[in-house]
This record gives structure tokens, sequence and C-alpha cells, in this order.
């Protein structure tokens, strides 16, 4: 059988599956000869399901650790190792709007970094560079090499080029690959938004705390950390200095923030009450879920089971964003409401934005299936208030928590 088969590439089954954060976008994803190459098969469809066109291009060592065919599968792109009288590189530099090199070796990015584009890799990012467009550099190595003196001098010229390089995640003596989510994440936040939330610092709060009982109970809640932590990699992508104060997760942790674990809620409001003080945090995003009851006595031994109409008196917890309007420029807060009414969630973000003087709130539905604690998605209402002093609202209604952390720092950048 010759010539083109009928119909579309399978790949384009998952195409904007999860969401659209990325569509029409096109993302050249360079991968260079590290046996981690693999990896990169899975930020490809993780990009395409976010409705983007990525298109591989792979070094030679490259191909002979993962066949070519592979990542063309993955993408319905052909894999490129080899250039040919198309001059490809041009032609990719100008049709795409950003690119990864993940894995990147150490090779690799020392030919970027002095223009030596003698690999399908380095010519590509040099000529995407010169686009003015935005590169993402993933190392992954021995950390003998990392830790030698030439590689902080490329990572330092990558930078000055206008190359976001990610630090590799440190484990068992080697600059590993970090997790595919956080190499996807973060090459999606700076695809959609480039550098734009360069210079502002911005603290953000994750997770749920936990109000011990006794050495063996708490009193805690279902939140996942998620929101919070899309939040964090989305503006480390775009270019901030980024503090993450988080409570019990169930996510994935971005290495490479600066992070701040706590226990409860009292933990959690001194730490973030410190941090607005010692670094003067431009923006705060408080997308945490802290418990606002703890007991009045914490048992010093397990309460023995089998006890009947035992009693737990309780008390408030010290609020994490009380006393903090004024300190930050932008502050955004939620309301975790069980009404799914536009009306009651308005008042609720009102009642909040009144309270704590935030600057931005987000009223979101809890306790339903499908949104909320725990899911991808929320059900929210958004209000601000502009630098002119109007009130906006938007009742958004279901939204992936990826595309509501781009909008709620989006909206961040209008208000300060």
């Amino acid at each position: 059988m010759t010539g083109r088969l009928p119909g579309e590439h399978p790949s384009k089954a998952i195409e904007a599956s999860v969401n659209d954060y990325l569509a029409g976008r096109c993302i050249l994803l360079g991968v260079t000869g590290s046996v981690s190459a693999y990896r990169s098969v899975d930020v490809a469809r993780w990009l395409i399901r976010r409705g983007a066109r990525v298109k591989p291009v792979l070094t030679r060592p490259a191909a002979q650790l993962v066949a070519p065919m592979l990542f063309h599968w993955a993408t319905g792109e052909e894999a490129l190792v080899d250039y040919t009288g198309r001059v490809e590189h041009i032609l990719y530099s100008k049709d795409c709007d950003s690119m990864i090199v993940a894995p990147a070796t150490l090779s690799t990015m020392a030919k970027i970094a002095y223009g030596i584009v003698d690999n399908s890799v380095a010519l590509a990012a040099v000529s995407v560079l010169g686009e003015g467009k935005p590169v993402l550099i993933v190392p992954a190595m021995h950390k003998s090499m990392m830790d030698s003196p030439v590689y902080p001098e490329i990572v330092e010229r990558l930078e000055s080029m206008g190359a976001v390089v990610l630090p590799p995640r440190i484990e068992e003596g080697v600059a590993k690959y970090p997790d595919v989510w956080t190499v996807a994440r973060t090459a999606a936040a700076l695809t959609a938004r480039g550098r734009d939330l360069a210079g502002r610092r911005i603290l953000v709060t994750a997770g749920a705390t936990r109000e011990w009982i006794d050495p063996a109970r708490f009193i805690s809640n279902p939140s996942s950390g998620r929101m919070g932590i899309e939040v964090a990699v989305e503006a480390w992508a775009r270019g901030a200095e980024v503090y993450l104060v988080h409570g019990s997760t169930r996510h994935v942790v971005p290495h490479m923030v600066k992070l701040y674990s706590v226990d409860t809620t009292e933990e959690m409001a001194e730490t973030v009450s410190r941090i607005v003080d010692e670094e003067r945090i431009d923006i705060l995003v408080a997308a945490a879920a802290p418990a606002d009851y703890r007991p009045a006595r914490r048992m010093g031994e397990k309460i023995r089971s089998g006890i009947r109409d035992l009693k737990l008196e309780l008390e408030p917890t010290p609020k994490v964003i009380g006393g903090l309007a004024g300190r930050v420029r932008v502050l955004a807060a939620f309301a975790a409401e069980t009404s799914e009414s536009r009306e009651d969630l308005e008042k609720a973000a009102l009642e909040k934005m009144e309270k704590y003087g935030a600057s931005i709130v987000v009223a979101n539905v809890v306790g339903r299936e499908g949104v909320g604690f725990s899911s991808k998605d929320l059900m929210a209402l958004l209000i601000w208030r502009s630098s002119d002093g109007r009130l906006h609202k938007d009742f958004i209604g279901k939204i992936d928590k990826e595309v509501l952390a781009r909008t709620i720092l989006d909206i961040a950048l209008k208000v300060e």
C-alpha cells in the first residue's frame, strides 16, 4: 500500500481532551541523548491533551535510545533527526511558539549557549531564541557534571540569552529529569504567557492543615493542595520568585520554588506573616484550606477507643490572611461554599473581600462530586477590584485548576 493513509492521526483523539490551555499553540520538543529521553513522550502527550501541536526533534544519540517512530506515534508529527534542504529549523522556529529541550545533556546545553549548532536540537534552539520565543531547558546528567565549574557558567549564559532552565531533581547522586507534570506544566505556562511576572515576589499557600486531637488523630479536610501548587508552578514559569507554604498535599510539590512545610493553621499563619515581612511580597495567593477550628485541649496520649459520648471542645484557629491587607500589593483569597447558587457565592466573596481587604476572591463550591477538594476542577465565581476602584464579577462556572491558576495571576497583574 502506498500513499498517505486516509483520516487523521490517532493522536488527534486526545487533543484538548483535558482543557484548551494551549489551544492553537505549537511547541517544538527537542530530545537529546540522555537515558531519560523516553520521559519526553509523556510530556508530549500531556501538552497535546491541553490543545498543543507538538513537533519532535531528536539528536542522533537520542534516536538511538528512543526510536523516532515512538515520537511520531505520540505526536502525529514525524520526528526530525537530520535536517534537509527544507531548512526545517527555520520553518519550525517561525511556526512554533516555544521550544522545550528535555532532557538536555550538558553537551547540548553548551552548544546552545555558545552557538555550536552541530546537532539538530541545538540548531533548532538557537533559531527559536533568535525569533525571540521562549525556550525551556530541562537538564539531566550525573551530579558530578552538574557540580563541575562549567555547569553554572553555561546556565548563566543560557539565562542571559533568554532561555529558562528548569533545575533538575537531585536524587541518588544524579541530576534527574523532573516529574513529567512539572516539566509539561512549566512549559505550558511559559508558552502561554512568557515571563510576564519577572521581578515579582509571589507567596502561595496550598494544602490542608491538621489540628491534633491526640498523637493519633487530627481535624482536617479533603484538600489535596492542587490549586495552590498550580498557582506556584504557573508563577515560577512566568518569571516570579515563588514562595510556597504548604500543609498536607497529595500532589507533587514543585522543587524549583522556595518551600515551607507546615502542619497546623497557626504554623501556616506565622510562616506566611514572617515571609510577607521579610521578603516584601508583591502578590499573595491564599489557596490553602486551613482548618478553622482546633481542639481547645490536645491530649498527650491516644484517647482509648470504645469511649461512649466523647465530647470534643473546639476553638477558632488564627486566620492565615488576617491582618495582611496593606502588607502586600495584591491579596487573592478563596471562599469555599457548599451552595451552588450564584447569589450565595457572590455574597460569600464580597464578605471575604470586605473582611480581609482582599483584591481578588475566588468563591468556589465544595462538597459536590467532580469539583472542589481533590478534584481537577472548581465551580467558581471571581470578584476583583481593579486599581481604579471598580468592582468586577465573573461567574466562570466549572473551570480546570490549571486554567484558573493562569486566570488568577492574569487578574493580579491588572489590579496590582
